[in-house]
């Protein structure tokens, strides 16, 4: 009898994964990502892998450029492939839509799951839009994530596959080697045997690779404040990860899970979601964490219910559970791609289109920003001139984004000291940098001449701008040789590490701390004087005891000097002519204390400064 029964639910599985309605729902699918796909515009993180693939060796990339991207290179690797077959950058996205078909087709045809759930799936918002039309590593995630669900109840069969399907999953990215690991421990911990021997070495061996060629440089600059330190931000993350994977709210996201929850115990689901969350919450917390990671969350519960389903019938909560998560990202779907069809997710090809039909300047074009790398996939090579050669071999340097600190395209005092900027591209994230640099860029004498707007987009609204502006000289530059602390018009000149005005007079400033000058006439030749006008309070030296302050300019290091007591002082140094020979220069000062919590602060406080100046010197030393 109990044969007969399970031969009976297996034939209606069977029937129900051949119906009709997954053609319709596959058809359906295509056909949205064919009319969505040509109307996104890459945004920079898009355009970076494309440039790496294109720009980078294989070599290069395993053995030196993954150590600053902080992943495995399987994408990148991908693409490297696809470009040198032809790929042109037009049907970028038509790759992660063919990789978000293949997930579809393998989610309709072998998951374990009532024909209206399967149909429904595939138009999540993850599924259909953030990991389908978006051109990243992510959506190497689905495919290899279903594949392996398909084959999991046959898994102690079919090692190689497995083993092998494990491997690339654990290539895709960090988040998907934490997939990876957490999928090989439920699946073969509990059923260890001596022939898994073999299979669980080559697995281990790969993974140790691929731990390496990610493991971030000493010198990287990116992600920089990851550690133990962020752990007091775990509950947040969790907070915002399961908000974003399924319903928006984390109340509501909390609850769907609790639906499901005993249906994963009883099928045994519940340790690869539980391993698997609470693994990618941490390594958001201690490493890195970006809305779009969200969504893996989204993609474990689903094969935790796909890996259940094998084991033990849906319940009504789990499909309440499931469809709730389905209306809300549908809508999300929905959003987005309305969005994409009427609305530039980067202004990159606007950038680009203006530049192929105005030309480039012959000084080369000055870009800022990180976002700015995204224009460059449009042309056949870098078009920038502040991007440095990385190899004196090379007819120019790569197009890719250096996240190496070493990278000065972001950094002030390269922008003031270049004579090749004839126009100045701006790319931005957000309004505040924008502003900076318009700012900055005043200072010089120019101003914005063109526009291009975007926008990246998130579930219902625009999460942030990538957006760029072209900048030429209009004016002569205002920068001037002497800031008063208490001028609100010079604080463009104040670079970093400056707090607001206090008392009408002067302004706290930070351990580090830089400004921009004009070189005084005659400069060049004689060099000039630096000033700092500077008051160090008497709970600063109770609290740190003497402070000593050094400053640097153009790679010269100017004296130390040391304030052992409470008082007013003037640092004073001579800067050599050699350091002062674009007209403005930044100044770094340096302090080798300060403060934190002073007096109920929470600022880090060093000095109190009323004025900085260059003046001439009457003679070279």
């Amino acid at each position: 009898m109990r044969s007969q029964v399970l031969q009976t639910v297996t034939v209606t599985q069977s029937d129900a994964r051949a119906h009709p309605l997954i053609y319709v729902a596959a058809g359906a699918y295509a056909v949205l990502l064919a009319l969505t796909v040509p109307h996104h515009e890459p945004w920079v993180d898009e355009a970076q892998s494309w440039l790496l693939g294109r720009d980078a060796s294989l070599a290069a990339l395993w053995g030196k450029l993954l150590h600053y991207e902080g992943t495995p290179g399987l994408w990148q690797t991908l693409l490297h492939a696809l470009l040198r077959l032809g790929l042109p950058y037009s049907t970028y996205n038509f790759v992660p839509a063919v990789l978000g078909f293949t997930a579809t087709v393998l989610l309709l045809r072998y998951a374990p799951l009532p024909i209206f759930i399967r149909i429904l799936l595939p138009f999540t918002y993850y599924l259909c839009y953030q990991y389908a039309v978006i051109a990243r590593s992510y959506a190497l995630l689905t495919p290899l994530l279903f594949a392996i669900a398909a084959i999991y109840r046959q898994a102690a069969h079919r090692l190689v596959p497995m083993t092998v399907l494990l491997g690339l999953l654990a290539s895709v990215s960090v988040h998907g080697l934490i997939l990876s690991v957490c999928i090989w421990a439920i699946c073969f911990v509990p059923h260890w045997r001596p022939k898994l021997a073999i299979p669980t070495l080559v697995y281990w061996c790969v993974l140790i690779v691929f731990a390496i060629c990610a493991w971030p440089a000493k010198d990287v600059g990116f992600a920089e404040h990851r550690g133990l330190a962020n752990l007091h931000l775990f509950p947040d993350v969790i907070q915002a990860s399961f908000a974003g994977a399924f319903t928006g709210y984390w109340l509501a996201s909390l609850a769907v899970i609790a639906l499901s929850l005993p249906f994963l115990w009883r099928g045994g689901g519940w340790l690869f979601f539980l391993l698997a969350s609470a693994t990618l919450c941490l390594f958001g917390t201690i490493v890195y964490a970006q809305p779009w990671h969200f969504g893996i969350l989204f993609l474990a519960w689903l094969f935790a219910i796909w890996i259940s389903a094998d084991n033990t019938p849906l319940t009504a909560p789990v499909v309440i559970a499931l469809l709730v998560t389905i209306g809300f990202q549908g809508y999300w779907t929905a959003s987005a791609i309305r969005y994409d069809w009427s609305h530039a997710y980067s202004g990159s090809l606007a950038a680009a289109q203006y530049f192929r039909e105005h030309g480039l300047p012959p000084g080369g074009l000055y870009a800022i920003g990180y976002s700015a790398t995204a224009v460059q996939p449009y042309f056949s090579a870098n078009i920038y001139s502040d991007f440095p050669a990385v190899s004196p071999t090379r007819r120019a340097p790569p197009a890719y984004w250096d996240w190496s600190t070493k990278n000065t395209a972001n950094d002030p005092g390269a922008l003031f000291a270049s004579s090749r900027r004839e126009l100045v591209l701006v790319g931005y994230k957000a309004i505040p940098e924008a502003k900076r640099w318009r700012d900055l860029l005043a200072l010089l004498g120019y101003g914005v001449t063109q526009h291009f707007d975007g926008g990246t987009y998130w579930q219902t609204g625009v999460l942030e701008p990538e957006s760029f502006d072209l900048y030429r000289k209009i004016s002569d530059p205002s920068a001037v040789s002497a800031v008063n602390m208490a001028n609100p018009a010079e604080a463009p000149q104040l670079l970093s590490g400056f707090y607001e005005i206090e008392g009408g007079k002067s302004r706290w400033t930070a351990k580090s701390f830089s400004v921009l000058l004009k070189a005084p006439p005659g400069s060049g030749q004689k060099g000039a004087e630096l000033a700092l006008d500077l008051y160090i309070p008497e709970a600063q030296i109770q609290n740190l005891g003497a402070m000593m302050l050094s400053a640097e300019v153009g790679g010269d290091e100017l004296p130390a000097h040391t304030f052992s007591r409470s008082n007013v002082y003037t640092y004073s140094a001579h800067v050599p002519a050699e350091a002062l020979r674009p007209v403005f220069v930044v100044v770094n000062f340096r302090l080798d204390k300060a403060a934190v919590n002073l007096n109920g602060d929470a600022r880090e406080l060093g000095v109190v400064v009323s004025n900085v100046s260059l003046a001439p010197a009457n003679r070279a030393p």
